[in-house]
């Protein structure tokens, strides 16, 4: 019984793999009528950047669009983000950046700079 449950499913998972016959004649290679999506524009990374940086004791969160700077909103500093570093979202995770490359590694991102680009990236371009 149960060898015969597999023989059907087998058989069914492969009927369903295949496509129905060819119309004589069909180039199967014909393209769709859809146009094909910008794979340039898709791949491209986002302009803006996001920022979190310790300067002169107190921290700062921010983002750069090309020369654009946004006004820069004060917070409070991570313990771990040293006077001259700071920290830019990449991804799902930040990436530290330092003078110090034993330190430019991915960290957690701090509430207040994701909490900056959610409120930026509901806004609009």
């Amino acid at each position: 019984m149960r060898s015969a449950a597999s023989l059907w499913l087998s058989l069914a998972l492969l009927a369903g793999c295949q496509g129905g016959p060819a119309e004589p004649g069909a180039d199967a290679a014909a393209p769709s009528s859809a146009p094909a999506p910008d794979l340039a524009a898709s791949a491209r990374r986002p302009t803006r950047r996001y920022y979190m940086s310790h300067v002169e004791g107190r921290c700062e969160v921010y983002f750069a669009d090309g020369d654009q700077i946004s006004t820069p909103q004060r917070t409070a500093c991570p313990l771990d983000l040293f006077q001259g570093e700071r920290l830019r979202i990449a991804g799902k995770t930040c990436t530290r950046e330092s003078g110090d490359p034993e330190r430019q590694i991915p960290v957690v991102c701090p509430d207040p700079l994701t909490n900056l680009e959610k409120r930026e990236r509901a806004k609009g371009p």
